[in-house]
């Protein structure tokens, strides 16, 4: 049995330019002051939950409530949806992720699965824009762990069984990491994502996008 881990922002939707956008106004209104800055790279958890939990300690505030971070994704999911209304052209998929979903759900001894670190609701909210019902996939959010690693056993964990191999696909240089910290194989997305910033971080196999549907099965 093989599981394919999947990140979302990048990976499978083409969401990141409205993404960041809604994250940083939903961080103003939810703790009522601006997130010191949107270079995911600085933070030591590139998480929605290891985000904000760093920031709040480094401006020596209390760590966040489960409540504010209730609040937190209720906005930051209305934020989407308004982004949507008026920019549907900034949710969309990365090209032939959708195909190359249902390729896997047809192949024997393969399952599929989200290990992101966004929130529950505002992922699958993304997803849904591209015609993926991620409430059909087992999965891990920033919810349940701070960590990428940490969310990536859960999502591991959620699929009920014990692997022989497991492939991550992610677009950023936390995503690389997370792999090899769990020793996993690694695909690399660079959409939207610099393809040197992929290969600095040791990332050998890196696609365009999945259009070339058999290319993108050969490399996973």
């Amino acid at each position: 049995m093989r599981i394919i881990l999947f990140d979302i922002d990048g990976t499978l939707t083409a969401t990141t330019n409205a993404d960041n956008g809604c994250y940083e106004t939903a961080f103003a209104r939810s703790f009522g002051f601006p997130l010191p800055t949107s270079d995911w790279h600085c933070y030591q958890h590139v998480t929605d939950m290891g985000i904000i939990q760093e920031v709040m300690k480094n401006t020596g505030r209390p760590p966040a409530t489960m409540d504010a971070i209730d609040r937190f994704e209720r906005i930051y999911e209305s934020e989407l949806a308004e982004s949507f209304a008026q920019h549907p052209a900034g949710f969309i998929e990365v090209p032939g992720a959708r195909r190359l979903l249902e390729a896997l759900k047809r192949t024997e001894g393969v399952v599929a699965a989200l290990s992101t670190g966004g929130m529950r609701r505002t992922a699958l909210f993304k997803l849904r824009q591209i015609g993926v019902d991620g409430t059909a996939m087992q999965g891990a959010f920033a919810n349940d762990a701070i960590s990428r690693a940490d969310i990536a056993r859960m999502a591991i964990q959620r699929t009920g069984i014990a692997p022989t191999d497991i492939v991550y696909v992610g677009d950023g240089a936390w995503d690389v990491q997370t792999a090899a910290e769990l020793g996993m194989r690694f695909v690399g997305v660079c959409r939207e994502y610099s393809r040197d910033r992929l290969t600095a971080a040791d990332a050998t196999t890196i696609l365009d996008n999945y259009e070339n549907l058999d290319a993108a099965l050969a490399a996973i």
